[in-house]
């Protein structure tokens, strides 16, 4: 009898902690959410961080704070969430500036993009196109392809921060013209492009959301874009393929992750929301009037997909002369 009794308080007890479980996950979230982004605000990724943040927000019905986290080629902040508590609470939107292209240039990177992120989905990607300030004499590539000729390691060519997709897209560019600027790394698009519009630099590479504006305002001209094919948002504009510089399909995209070891129904739960999300006609039309390229993709093989891009990114920089700085 005594056995029998114990067998069903424990019996009672397991079932109370089960449902106690089931109902915790249930209710989830209960407290505001931290949306990490590792770089400055006003740059494409805080811009499309704050839309999905906002939206975050009205769906789980829970504030959706967003945390600007510079510094350290987005290493800083992308440490930060690796070490946070997979609860749900801390995720993390960022790009192949965190996740593929330190590994392929720094001799240690402090966490392992393949193994200490729960992927919930990439929301799309931003194209990047080199610019200059409106009244260079310089008027297209080519130009600008026959000054540097003439001219080595006299013009500069600015990106968003060193190892970051706007530094890898300036040097693959480099490389394929066969051509020598000098890098001028910035911590983050908007000092790049006030200097530029400024005239204290003279090139730039950039996202379509960074440049857009300051087509609209009149203070700068795009000289060519880096994805494969010609983008809406810039449909005058040739790619760099177009202009004789084949196999150059270069783009920023992004990826919303938590911190690995995430409860399945949250991760289920994000994973979803943030579908419903890049699939909402009214949020398709926010994006695209900043420029960035809604398309949902569930990740089957995380690691493999991290893994893959890496030795791409890795073969990139060996050839282009990219390193840590």
């Amino acid at each position: 009898m005594k056995r029998t009794a114990l067998t069903i308080i424990l019996g009672l007890v397991s079932l109370i902690g089960g449902n106690s479980l089931a109902s915790a996950q249930a209710v989830y979230p209960d407290k505001p959410l931290q949306l990490i982004v590792p770089f400055p605000p006003g740059g494409a990724s805080d811009v499309v961080a704050r839309i999905i943040g906002s939206e975050l927000e009205t769906r789980l019905g829970k504030p959706v704070i967003v945390m600007n986290r510079p510094g350290g080629g987005t290493t800083i902040a992308a440490k930060e969430v690796a070490r946070s508590a997979p609860d749900g609470y801390t995720i993390f939107f960022s790009s192949n500036s965190s996740f593929t292209l330190p590994a392929a240039v720094k001799e240690s990177v402090p966490y392992d993009a393949a193994k200490d992120f729960e992927p919930l989905g990439q929301v799309g990607k931003i194209t990047l196109a080199l610019v200059t300030y409106k009244d260079n004499p310089v008027k297209d590539l080519a130009a600008l392809v026959t000054e540097a000729k003439a001219n080595p390691d006299k013009l500069s060519l600015a990106s968003f921060g060193v190892a970051t997709v706007s530094h890898f897209a300036g040097e693959l560019f480099k490389s394929a013209a066969g051509i020598k600027m000098v890098h001028l790394p910035y911590k983050g698009s908007a000092p790049a492009m006030n200097d530029l519009i400024g005239k204290h630099i003279q090139y730039h590479v950039d996202t379509v959301i960074a440049v857009k504006p300051q087509i609209e305002a009149g203070t700068v001209k795009v000289l060519a874009v880096f994805s494969g094919k010609r983008t809406p948002f810039l449909p005058d504009v040739p790619t760099l393929a177009e202009l004789g510089y084949t196999g150059i399909d270069f783009a920023s995209w992004g990826a919303v992750v938590a911190p690995k070891g995430l409860p399945p129904a949250v991760r289920d739960r994000l994973t979803a929301t943030l579908e419903e999300i890049v699939n909402t006609p009214s949020v398709i039309e926010r994006f695209k009037q900043v420029g960035f390229e809604p398309g949902f993709v569930r990740y089957s093989d995380w690691a493999g997909t991290i893994g893959k891009e890496t030795a791409e990114m890795k073969e990139i920089a060996q050839k282009a002369g990219i390193k840590e700085e």
